[in-house]
């Protein structure tokens, strides 16, 4: 495939999935009609994206509820691929990595746990509530383009007033169907619905009560990777800073999805990225932020115990 035709079709992907954030439920048509492709395009590509994990997702992800909360726990441990194996299984652990960086092992739970009595464990580096998660919806565009309006951005930001970080946190009060349902479509929001239903053994009537719920309790997530997922490598930011919203503005800049979660006081920032001068110029951008006080502090680490693609 020639280098022309190939970009017009990761121009295609990448409007598929700006279409996809705007809404993970959209009809194939509403999807051609709004990119401007036909039908039959639209079905091909979206074929094409998940065989080479160009497009992850749309996934869904809890908030957190007065009833229920994820925990994210930042550690280091004196053999991190021990940790990292003795932690598969592990009652209450939803996720785990392993890393490089500031902290060589992330996991996230759905209770408090205490990590300190396991063999090898070293220290806490940062732990708190999963909050919110955010993955802006990117654009096509090229790296460097990416960095020098970033750049710009960072120029022009004055700190001010601290945002409020404050939110309502409702009751999910979720049955033993609705979380059946909830762990069935997790992953992707547009499996099937009957034949899934049929294997989980859950009425169709109570899906469509438990779909009416989802805006208060979940939000929803695409992410887009225009050279496939698994080519790329993923960096992990913990940035503190008073003005959220302007970090994740400046993030939606990037031409990879990044994933952003809010973590205690904290982001805790995703980013594929895929050569040595990409990481590079994200190391500047982390110290410009600072620079003009946009974050207050930060830390890192590399996600290495498997590929680009880390599901949250």
């Amino acid at each position: 495939m020639g280098k022309v035709s190939q970009k017009k079709r990761i121009e295609g992907y990448c409007k598929i999935a700006g279409q996809l954030s705007e809404n993970p439920f959209m009809h194939l048509e509403k999807i051609a009609k709004n990119a401007k492709l036909s039908r039959n395009t639209v079905s091909e590509y979206l074929k094409s994206m998940y065989a080479g994990n160009f497009l992850i997702g749309p996934w869904m992800s809890l908030n957190p509820h007065s009833d229920y909360k994820e925990y994210v726990y930042l550690m280091n441990f004196s053999n991190p691929s021990h940790a990292y194996k003795g932690l598969k299984g592990f009652p209450h652990v939803l996720n785990h990595e392993m890393t490089f960086g500031n902290w060589n092992t992330m996991v996230i739970t759905d209770r408090q746990l205490d990590f300190s009595q396991l063999v090898g464990f070293e220290s806490i580096v940062y732990q708190g509530v999963k909050g919110n998660v955010y993955t802006p919806k990117v654009t096509y565009t090229t790296w460097d383009e990416s960095l020098r309006k970033i750049y710009e951005q960072i120029e022009k930001f004055t700190p001010g007033e601290p945002e409020s970080k404050k939110r309502l946190t409702p009751s999910l009060n979720w049955g033993e169907d609705q979380w059946k349902l909830y762990h069935a479509f997790k992953v992707n929001v547009r499996k099937k619905v009957t034949p899934l239903l049929r294997s989980i053994k859950v009425r169709y009537e109570t899906y469509l009560q438990w779909m009416k719920t989802l805006e208060d309790h979940c939000t929803f997530h695409t992410e887009f990777y225009p050279e496939g997922c698994n080519n790329y490598l993923c960096h992990c930011y913990l940035l503190s800073s008073d003005y959220n919203q302007s970090v994740i503005s400046l993030c939606s800049l990037f031409p990879t999805t990044p994933v952003i979660m809010e973590v205690g006081d904290c982001l805790l920032v995703f980013l594929k990225v895929v050569s040595s001068d990409v990481t590079r110029g994200m190391i500047y951008t982390v110290f410009d932020m600072k620079a003009v006080e946009m974050i207050k502090e930060f830390s890192s680490a590399v996600v290495v115990s498997k590929s680009g693609c880390v599901m949250l």
